[in-house]
């Protein structure tokens, strides 16, 4: 039996794991369109999780939110920041936040 509950453990983590890679993919996605459209280049090539718990999705159904950062350039020298929602495999929002005022000498 221990071995049966060891398995189903084991194929559960897998399952949640390549559910957040799959999610992570079409965060990235989003997040790489979202930055082309605002004529912003994304830093790095990547998004990182920073956050996730569990939400009601449409449907009344529980899933998973997820809140993904990465880093965007609107000027090519300022660093700025930004973040991907995503609820269950459907986009959320995304928020880019302000560019970083430049200092004058």
């Amino acid at each position: 039996m221990s071995e049966i509950t060891g398995l189903l453990s084991l194929l559960l983590l897998f399952f949640f794991w390549y559910r957040n890679l799959t999610v992570r993919e079409l965060a990235m996605k989003h997040s790489s369109r979202a930055c082309q459209e605002q004529f912003f280049q994304l830093l790095d090539g990547s998004v990182h999780l920073s956050g996730i718990k569990l939400a009601r999705c449409p449907g009344q159904t529980h899933c998973l939110r997820r809140r993904y950062r990465f880093a965007y350039s609107s000027d090519h020298v300022h660093r700025s920041n930004g973040v991907t929602i995503m609820l269950g495999n459907r986009l959320e929002s995304i928020v880019f936040s302000p560019p970083p005022e430049s200092i004058e000498a």
